[in-house]
């Protein structure tokens, strides 16, 4: 090999390297929640519309009185109808008004609907995202998320909250 073929290549090496962003560094900014993965919501809000379109189809007026407390399903599907929309949109104003703003000294400001707390946030020896609670109800509680994701576009972390599993998508805040 020549010279500068040798130089040529640990330059590219080198540039390489310092491409590559250290976990920490790619996290510390202001995150925005876009999207909330999680099957057993899905699942339930499927099985809730099934009901909804299904429910007294099969049945007279008497057995609907004697099933469902009244014989009006029209009323009653409009307002389940009702009510399945409004979870769907408060979850969505609440994926919305979600953000995570991770400061360089190992504190983060978290922002869920509103509500604002402080928290610690490190990483462990797998990359595992840990949040130990510093205020509110909360403190000395630590929270566990795997980092399925993290790059200059997107952060995507996984948890799980009594027994079921979600993925929460963030992108970064635009400046």
């Amino acid at each position: 090999m020549t010279y500068k073929t040798l130089l040529s290549i640990l330059f590219l090496s080198m540039l390489c390297l310092s491409c590559k962003r250290d976990k920490k560094d790619l996290l510390v900014r202001n995150w925005n929640a876009v999207k909330l993965d999680n099957p057993q919501m899905d699942d339930m809000i499927k099985q809730q519309q099934f009901f909804i379109d299904t429910f007294g189809k099969t049945t007279d007026a008497v057995a609907n009185i004697q099933l469902y407390g009244t014989s009006n399903l029209d009323s009653l599907k409009t307002l389940l109808q009702s009510q399945l929309d409004s979870f769907k949109v408060l979850q969505q104003l609440a994926l919305k008004n979600t953000w995570f703003n991770f400061k360089k000294n190992g504190t983060a400001i978290l922002t869920f609907n509103g509500a604002t707390d402080s928290t610690k946030w490190s990483f462990d020896d797998e990359g595992t995202l840990i949040l130990d609670e510093l205020q509110g109800q909360s403190a000395g509680e630590k929270l566990k998320m795997q980092v399925v994701q993290l790059n200059d576009t997107a952060l995507k972390l996984r948890f799980t909250e009594n027994n079921v599993n979600s993925v929460v998508t963030f992108h970064p805040e635009k400046n």
